[in-house]
């Protein structure tokens, strides 16, 4: 027997081998086994499915923490649409529907100056935090959905007994909203970027969105039920808390499932704490298990850092030039970079033809300055040293080190003049 081809559709699929069976001339399709493939049927739910909210070519389209992620996803996003659900009948109360003293206009103008709100309110997030959601998309995510869950809450619970200020409340809660927008919105296309790991980042969107849309139309329907037979306030307030809290559950359990391979700064501290302690690299899938995704870093440094910085301050502090000629010294011809602490800061100055493994490596010596600042001029060939090491061993256990998410700045300057 002659075996042409061996074939399988995804990595979980069935293995077939085309072959040509002794005293035969015709190609024939057979399992591993030697068996007659089985004739698929016409109609299969399960790939039918698979197909409709899945990414082409799952599961090795995707990363490999998507099922777990989305799991847990699904499961927030059910919740949090059953919370919209039950506050939307508070919310309408507010506006007047069904009450004999309203009128549409004033309804109207109520409805219009919420929105307005909620619009700049979107615009001031977007220009004040808007370079932070890369940085720290797990955290954000959290952020995000805990606001929303709040604004719910003053839309349920304080709302309806307070009808003559609902215009305040009604436009407070929308501005919290919008804020959720746009930082549930942006973390949520870094995650996408991280699952499409064949660059079918639409795929995955699209995808994302229609389960997303599925699970809040079900959700939609549980929620109207509720209301119409769950007629005792406090137990839909208690359905609410309920709810409430297995949607943040759910989704400090869904960035927990995030693996991201790129150096954001609580992930490299966490990393470097490790290596300058044992000198082993810990993986990504450690370092995210202990990265923190509520409040606060496992790890801090000493000083407050700032990468990208002016040379203004460097030069109101090194008032001799000879002092600057000195510090300028101190580093390699080939680095890109030079590192200054000033009054408030050690700063990172960053040359014109910087890269981001020349960040990732200048945060790698701010480190090992903050443990020891003599090192950088008296021992500056073992910094290199531990550098390669680091970077070796980085790569070896599959961080990205093409990229990084640490803050920066946009200041660059030329001191080989």
């Amino acid at each position: 027997m002659k075996i042409h081809f061996r074939e399988q559709y995804c990595s979980n699929g069935e293995e077939i081998l085309y072959v040509t069976p002794d005293h035969q001339d015709t190609v024939v399709r057979v399992t591993v086994k030697g068996e007659r493939p089985s004739i698929r049927k016409r109609f299969s739910l399960k790939r039918f499915f698979q197909h409709l909210f899945l990414p082409v070519g799952y599961p090795d389209s995707v990363s490999s923490d998507y099922l777990s992620y989305q799991k847990w996803d699904t499961l927030q996003a059910f919740c949090s649409t059953i919370s919209g659900t039950l506050t939307t009948h508070a919310i309408l109360k507010g506006v007047g529907v069904g009450s004999d003293a309203a009128n549409p206009l004033s309804a109207t103008i109520t409805w219009v100056l919420k929105d307005g709100t909620g619009h700049l309110g979107r615009i001031l997030f977007a220009w004040w935090k808007g370079s932070e959601l890369d940085i720290d998309s797990k955290k954000w995510r959290i952020r995000a959905d805990i606001l929303n869950d709040v604004a719910m809450a003053i839309d349920l619970f304080v709302l309806p007994y307070y009808p003559k200020a609902s215009t305040y409340i009604l436009c407070a809660t929308t501005t919290m909203k919008a804020i959720v927008g746009v930082a549930g919105g942006a973390t949520r296309s870094a995650l996408t970027q991280h699952h499409a790991i064949r660059g079918n980042l639409a795929d995955v969107a699209s995808k994302d969105s229609a389960q997303e849309t599925c699970v809040n139309l079900i959700a939609s329907f549980v929620g109207l039920f509720l209301l119409t037979y769950l007629q005792n306030q406090k137990v839909l307030y208690g359905l609410f808390a309920f709810v409430t809290l297995i949607h943040i559950y759910a989704n400090i359990k869904a960035v927990k499932a995030v693996c991201l391979r790129t150096f954001n700064e609580a992930r490299y501290l966490i990393a470097l704490e490790e290596y300058f302690k044992s000198g082993m690299m810990l993986s990504p899938q450690q370092v995210n298990k202990l990265e923190r995704v509520t409040v606060g870093q496992t790890v801090t440094l000493t000083a407050r850092v700032k990468i990208g910085c002016s040379v203004r301050e460097l030069t109101e502090f090194y008032r001799n030039c000879y002092d600057l000629e000195n510090l300028i010294a101190c580093f390699d011809s080939r680095d890109k970079f030079l590192i200054a602490e000033t009054r408030h800061y050690v700063g990172v100055y960053l040359h014109f033809t910087v890269k981001p493994l020349d960040i990732i490596k200048s945060y790698f010596y701010v480190a090992s300055y903050l443990q020891d600042k003599s090192q950088l001029r008296d021992r500056y060939w073992e910094i290199q040293n531990k550098w390669n090491e680091f970077l070796n061993m980085a790569q070896c256990e599959g961080w990205n080190v093409h990229a990084h998410l640490l803050k920066t700045d946009e200041y660059r300057l030329d001191w080989r003049i």
